[in-house]
């Protein structure tokens, strides 16, 4: 088991990255709280394990990268880009999309208890005709 928060936390997006949902689920605490880019927050491990399964199949190749990190204490912060692709259907789109982003975990018990994104939500959407 990792270590200190940011080491819990670069292990919870290692996880994300390579789409490894068993692994994510054990870094999460049983109280685990995602917050969107919006604001909307959806609470319960389990809860967000199906929450990440459905995420990572309407975007596939989802990763984050970190460019600068920040710890203090419980609380980590993360700064970087996250990118990936859109599904249209069961078609998995050619293009690609990328936007900065800031996360922002709080650790417990060597587990990742809140989980916040921030970033420009405009990538959301597939492009036009796809």
């Amino acid at each position: 088991m990792p270590g200190t928060a940011e080491d819990v936390v670069l292990a919870f997006i290692q996880a994300i990255n390579a789409g490894d949902l068993d692994a994510l689920r054990k870094l999460m605490s049983e109280d685990h709280t995602f917050t969107d880019a919006l604001g909307n927050s959806v609470s319960g491990a389990e809860k967000m394990y199906s929450g990440w399964q459905h995420f990572l199949y309407a975007y596939p190749e989802y990763k984050i990268t970190i460019v600068r990190s920040f710890a203090k204490d419980e609380e980590v912060a993360l700064f970087g880009a996250a990118e990936g692709r859109w599904r249209a259907g069961e078609r998995v789109l050619p293009q690609t999309w990328r936007v900065a982003a800031a996360w922002l975990a709080k650790v417990q018990a060597g587990e990742v208890e809140r989980w916040s994104v921030f970033c420009d939500t405009g990538w959301a959407k597939p492009p036009a005709g796809s």
